[in-house]
Formats: C-alpha cells, sequence, structure tokens
C-alpha cells in the first residue's frame, strides 16, 4: 500500500476512490454493505502510516448511514466486509466492529502508541544470503563495530520531555504542530526472525527498537532509530545526540547519518481509553431477525 492515507483533490471537493491506500480500501469495502451508504463512507484512524510501513494494529473510526437510519449488524458486518478484501486481495482485516455515538473520535480514544522497529545483522559481516521473507521486513545493517551496548545506554538521551523537532521530518500543516513530547519507553533488545525455521536465519543476529508515547512527529522513530545506530556503529557519539536534542531545529539533524528505510518499522499497537470508549458506545440487542435494536438508558 501507499500508506494509510489516501490521496484527495482538496480544491476540487472531490473523494477519490484510492484502493492503493489502506484508507481508500477499507472504505470502499464500506461502500459494499447492504443497505447501500448514502453517502461516501469517511474513515479516520488513531495513528497514520506511510508507504513500506507495516501495521500490525491500528483503531479507527468511520461514519456511515443508509436510509433506513438503523445501525449495521456488527458480526455480518465483519463478515461481509473481510470477505471484500479478502476478495480484492488485500492484506488488510477488520478485527471487531463497535457501534458508537456521533460524538465518539478515535483521535480522543487512543491514548499510547508502540512502534518497532527491526533490523538484522549477520553474524559473519562478509555473509548476505538475507531470508527472503525479512528482505522487505527487516533493516540489514552492515558494519563491523556494531555494539549493542552502546545502543542501550544511548536510548536513556531520549526518554522524558524533549524539543523532538530535531528528529522529525518537516511537512507543512494547516495544525499547528507540538514538537515537545514525552517518550514513555524506548528499549534496544535482542529479536527473533519472522520465520525461525529458515536455516538463512541461523546467520543472522535480530534485534528489536520498542518505542512508546502518546503521539508521534513525522518520521520521528526512523531518526530516532538512525542516530542511535549511528551510536552502535561509532559514527556519532552520545554527545551529538545530546547537542541535537539541546539545539531542535530541523536545520539541525546531522543529515549524512541518511535515514532507516521504512520497511523495517511496524505499527505494533495502539491503546486506548477504555472508559472514554465505554461512554460512547451504543448498546444494543439484535434481534432474531438480525436487526439492531439500540438500548438507549434511561
Amino acid at each position: 500500500f501507499r500508506g494509510m492515507q489516501k490521496n484527495t483533490i482538496p480544491s476540487a471537493n472531490v473523494r477519490i476512490n484510492d484502493t492503493e491506500t489502506i484508507q481508500g480500501a477499507i472504505e470502499g469495502a464500506f461502500l459494499k454493505l447492504i443497505p447501500q451508504t448514502l453517502s461516501w463512507p469517511i474513515l479516520t484512524c488513531s495513528s497514520r502510516t506511510d508507504s513500506g510501513v507495516h501495521g500490525l494494529c491500528n483503531i479507527a473510526h468511520i461514519d456511515v448511514e443508509n436510509k433506513y437510519d438503523s445501525i449495521y449488524n456488527p458480526y455480518e458486518s465483519l463478515k461481509h466486509l473481510n470477505k471484500h478484501l479478502i476478495l480484492c486481495d488485500h492484506d488488510i482485516r477488520i478485527l471487531d466492529l463497535i457501534p458508537v455515538k456521533d460524538t465518539f473520535n478515535v483521535k480522543y480514544c487512543a491514548n499510547s502508541r508502540t512502534y518497532l522497529y527491526r533490523i538484522l545483522k549477520a553474524k559473519d559481516v562478509k555473509y548476505h544470503k538475507v531470508p527472503i521473507i525479512e528482505m522487505k521486513h527487516c533493516f540489514h545493517l552492515r558494519s563491523e563495530t556494531f555494539d549493542p551496548e552502546r545502543i542501550s545506554r544511548a536510548t536513556q538521551l531520549f526518554m522524558g520531555l524533549k524539543d523532538f523537532r530535531t528528529f522529525c521530518s518537516n511537512r507543512k500543516s494547516n495544525i499547528p504542530v507540538t514538537y515537545v513530547r514525552n517518550l514513555d519507553s524506548l528499549t534496544f533488545e535482542k529479536g527473533s526472525p519472522l520465520m525461525p525455521y529458515d536455516p538463512l536465519s541461523e546467520n543472522f543476529d535480530f534485534w528489536d527498537f520498542k518505542c512508546r508515547s502518546k503521539g508521534f512527529l513525522y518520521k520521528q522513530v526512523r531518526k530516532i532509530v538512525t542516530a542511535l545506530l549511528a551510536v552502535g556503529i561509532g559514527k556519532i557519539t552520545e554527545k551529538d545526540i545530546t547537542v541535537m536534542l539541546q539545539v531542535p531545529g530541523h536545520k539541525n539533524y546531522m543529515t549524512s547519518l541518511g535515514l532507516v528505510p521504512p520497511h523495517g518499522l511496524y505499527l505494533l499497537n495502539v491503546g486506548y481509553n477504555q472508559d472514554y470508549l465505554d461512554e460512547h458506545t451504543i448498546k444494543y440487542k439484535i434481534s432474531d431477525d438480525g436487526i439492531v435494536i439500540p438500548l438507549y438508558e434511561d
């Protein structure tokens, strides 16, 4: 997919059936529900992922209405939606559907995001036979000076409340961007292969970065990983990272470091506020003929 968010033509107020994005593919599936929707379903996700980034979990809300002003049967709709996604050969599955009130907004419900970045390194630096399944799911690090202990120590530099202006990419936005963020956790530890029975995997060591926060800036995780790997191979020092944090600015990132590729990054988990969800969930029962009957509190 070309990322989470689909392309639009704002000036013409045109919505595109862009099935090459996750948003477009899911909205297209909802268009196939019966009864048909009166207007184009609009999906809002708690977290956006760029092209090449993998999403193992996400939560979203979608606005749909039909001519009967009725609630779609969550169980039947779930089957129809996933059947459509399978028939279209989309690598997307919807795990659950919960009817919510119009006042619900997924961005207020989500309260944490956890990202994983996977790397592999050959035990023999001259060995380059990367397992096929890992080629687009992991970053192949080539270095003779790799020191995981240096990386583990340097992770602490990013912890707490920091201005991450240096560690994000600048892009135009109509909404003011808050660059001061708090990292709840940042770890670097031994990982595992996706296919442990592949004999080629035995020739590599796997490592995982895990990062959790309420929210992340554009390309923030990848820039943090890039800098930490640079410390790990001796390209830069902890002092260099400290300076980039203490003097925040989009132009203060060391461009010589480059940027690790997106295919090693995974949106691992999205935490949500259960009380907020409970407050906005529509309770219901299903009649014998499959009609959803809302249960309104007195």
